[in-house]
């Protein structure tokens, strides 16, 4: 295992560059709310110091309101360290957006080296292995740096919850080390940022891009995963045919009588293509959306009537595509480097490091 991580990480060569400046990410950390209360040390509005360590928030007629007074229909506040909301904590400002209805949407205006520190300390526990915290800020600092790149004609670059990545936690030294020492570092193909897909725990062999997602992504292809001792490598779940039978009914399916629950085909790696749920034929992603992430935690899994009921045997959580993090775990913990086990789960892009002003260099041929 070690001998093709290190033949793949020949591949995967930083780039030289100089070491970035940040550049803003825009995270939305909530949409459409009726108000909001902002926390922090300073406030200030639009650069305004104020006496207070608290503000209230909402909007009427197109305004946001701090008060009873109107302040126009956007606004950004700062503090002297993190803006805190819903019993999280943002690096950054925070701006403050009215929308119709009377309704607030706020995005975390925050620059990209604090941003994947939050990330990695979010989605990663703090004890973990040195290299994985390290791989897991490349993957945060990659997918931010996709992401924006997408959205730039839109009001925001990310989510601040799984729909992105999680963010917004507080930040242990190891998650600060962690990008810190790898600082500007990204992964790209073609010259742009990669989608940097990751999850937790693959079961033993991650996904690709096409038998999830459909697209067919040459660096987010279907390889080994040492996640054995991941919490979710195994898992089962139960449910009565009655109740799966009316999960399908609220969801517009006729599933006629429920007896018959069995996979009919399998992808590569061997999660559901296709599984029959009586007159029913779904996706294993399909029905995964249906029952919920934390009842069918990955689409690799069986499924077995007994009796009046139905009970599913599966392994891994997610859905299963790039990064494995108990994976990426385990490897750090044999001696794995992160550009190794970046390799690994991303093979053939190009590790690279962002421009001095921030923006990332489109004109560097990537190693395919």
């Amino acid at each position: 295992m070690r001998a093709r991580l290190a033949a793949a990480a020949v591949s995967l060569a930083l780039a030289a560059g100089v070491t970035h400046a940040d550049e803003l990410l825009r995270v939305r950390i909530a949409a459409g709310v009726s108000s909001a209360t902002l926390e922090g040390a300073e406030l200030s509005v639009d650069g305004h110091a104020l006496r207070a360590s608290s503000l209230r928030l909402r909007a009427a007629n197109g305004q946001v309101r701090i008060g009873g007074k109107a302040r126009g229909d956007s606004l950004v506040v700062d503090a002297r360290g993190p803006l805190r909301f819903n019993g999280r904590s943002f690096p950054g400002s925070v701006r403050v957006t009215a929308r119709p209805g009377d309704l607030l949407d706020l995005v975390n205006l925050v620059p990209l080296e604090p941003y994947v520190a939050s990330a990695v300390a979010s989605e990663t526990p703090p004890d973990w292995p040195e290299e994985a915290l390290r791989a897991q800020a490349v993957v945060a600092r990659s997918y931010a740096l996709h992401e924006r790149d997408r959205r730039s004609g839109e009001p925001w670059d990310l989510e601040s919850s799984v729909i992105s990545q999680r963010y917004g936690e507080l930040v242990p030294a190891s998650a600060l080390a962690a990008a810190r020492s790898t600082e500007g570092e990204y992964l790209a193909w073609g010259g742009a940022p990669i989608l940097a897909a990751f999850h937790s725990s693959s079961g033993g062999t991650t996904a690709s891009a096409e038998e999830v997602w459909g697209e067919d992504l040459p660096y987010l292809r279907s390889v080994s995963s040492p996640d054995d001792a991941a919490p979710d490598y195994f898992w089962s779940y139960e449910i009565s045919l009655d109740d799966l039978g009316a999960a399908l009914r609220e969801a517009g399916y006729s599933p006629d009588q429920l007896t018959r629950v069995e996979v009919t085909a399998r992808s590569d790696s061997g999660r559901v293509e296709r599984i029959q749920l009586g007159s029913v034929l779904l996706s294993g992603r399909n029905l995964r959306e249906l029952l919920g992430g934390r009842a069918l935690r990955s689409a690799r899994f069986d499924a077995r009537v007994e009796g009046d009921r139905v009970r599913f045997l599966g392994s891994g959580s997610g859905h299963g595509v790039g990064l494995c993090q108990w994976g990426a775990s385990e490897l750090a913990r044999r001696g794995t480097g992160y550009r190794q086990i970046l390799a690994h789960y991303y093979p053939g892009s190009d590790l690279r490091r962002v421009r001095a002003n921030g923006s990332t260099p489109t004109d560097w041929s990537a190693r395919r």
